[in-house]
């Protein structure tokens, strides 16, 4: 995170997005150089799709009201000659570009302001929501240091593998809810495995503290491990076979439920015995 930092999406950074397809095809480096000159500064392209199609994100008048016609023609100027001669303005638009999005400057602040709101509200939210529902704040620290984990751990993937992985691996929204998605997943199981922990520390008062954790998660691990084995074999179905709009976003999914599913057996659990092994766990 710290070395590489993220592919914030135009969501975040505000800007142009053009997906843009060719007869044949293209290096991205190749498209980044002819638009150069247009755009006054070099436009981030990626290969989108097939190695024919492209994704250019640029900042060019992106804050200028009205400029829209007049980017596009300039966008069209400078891959003239990848089009070929023969194609004009109005085929360019309508048969090669095959999607246009403008975010503003203000839209891309608030929206990022907005996702990052929603992420630690989520978090308090489920705070909150153990704590009452456990009465106790041992389960709270537990559940919350296992959702922070596991998305920190989402994070650092997509800033370790953008620009690897042959697809699109930008901070957007769709990311946001991916992330959020990921979260309500591992509270789940882990409330799942609270719960039968609540259920035999009363029965089980003469054993051990972490006999009892080991008894319930035992007991609950079967059940864990076929919810995620399930929900993963589907995501990988539709990562493979679905669209590549929607790539990244299945990618986040399969990582979270993954890593939510390690840290509801494994970071939970440990830190809810660390946090009450000399206290023990009032019922």
């Amino acid at each position: 995170l710290f070395v590489r930092g993220l592919n914030k999406g135009i969501d975040f950074t505000g800007g142009r997005a053009y997906v843009v397809a060719f007869d044949n095809s293209v290096r991205t480096q190749d498209v980044a150089d002819l638009l150069t000159p247009v755009f006054g500064e070099a436009p981030q392209v990626v290969t989108f799709g097939s190695d024919n199609q492209v994704r250019i994100i640029t900042q060019y008048k992106v804050d200028e009201v009205g400029s829209d016609s007049e980017v596009e023609t300039e966008l069209y100027e400078g891959l003239k000659s990848m089009l070929g001669p023969d194609v004009t303005k109005e085929e360019f638009l309508n048969n090669y570009r095959r999607s246009s999005e403008i975010v503003g400057p203000t839209i891309a602040s608030d929206m990022a302001r907005n996702a990052v709101l929603a992420v630690l509200f989520s978090l308090v939210a489920m705070f909150l929501y153990i704590f009452i529902r456990f009465k106790n704040w041992q389960y709270g620290f537990g559940a919350m240091a296992a959702l922070a984990h596991d998305t920190i751990i989402v994070i650092g993937i997509f800033s370790l593998f953008w620009g690897i992985l042959p697809f699109t691996m930008e901070i957007d929204q769709s990311f946001v809810a991916a992330i959020l998605t990921g979260i309500g997943y591992s509270i789940n199981d882990t409330v799942v495995v609270y719960d039968r922990m609540r259920e035999y520390i009363p029965i089980y008062r003469k054993r051990p503290l972490n006999e009892v954790i080991n008894l319930a998660m035992n007991d609950t691990l079967s059940r864990t491990l076929n919810t995620g084995i399930t929900s993963i074999l589907v995501l990988l179905v539709m990562f493979f076979f679905g669209g590549e709009t929607i790539r990244g976003f299945l990618f986040a999914m399969i990582i979270g439920i993954v890593i939510g599913t390690y840290s509801s057996i494994f970071v939970a659990s440990s830190l809810l015995y660390d946090t009450a092994k000399k206290r023990g766990i009032k019922t």
